[in-house]
């Protein structure tokens, strides 16, 4: 999920927000937490949230810095999408210089994975 530094952004314009098409979102008093857990990469907490509401299933992905939390909502119907898309960056990442952005269109959500680098390596964001 991460090189050496960046990471699960709140970027997209899924950030935050519930899908259409019942699609579950956050945010609402009547969400069940099925499954939740937590990552720590460097400095970085990473949280997995696996929720249910009336309007479905749906993955809450938060990233807590010593500043910032950033936090995307991942309709259920998408979450293979995104392995497959972490995937690609994962294994392609220390052999290939030519990674390309990805986007990623959900019901109403449009998610952005672009790769990045610095002086720390480089990164998903």
């Amino acid at each position: 999920m991460e090189g050496n530094s960046g990471g699960v952004g709140g970027g997209g314009s899924g950030s935050g927000a519930g899908g259409g098409g019942g699609s579950g979102g956050g945010g609402g008093g009547n969400d069940v937490e099925l499954m939740c857990k937590t990552l720590q990469v460097e400095h970085k907490l990473f949280y997995f949230d696996l929720k249910e509401n009336p309007r479905g299933r749906y993955l809450k992905i938060s990233e807590k810095t010593s500043a910032t939390r950033s936090t995307i909502i991942v309709p259920f119907s998408g979450i293979s999408w995104f392995l497959e898309l972490f995937n690609y960056y994962v294994n392609n990442s220390a052999d290939d210089q030519d990674l390309f952005s990805k986007e990623l269109q959900l019901d109403t959500k449009v998610f952005y994975f672009d790769i990045g680098e610095n002086r720390r390596g480089r990164f998903l964001k």
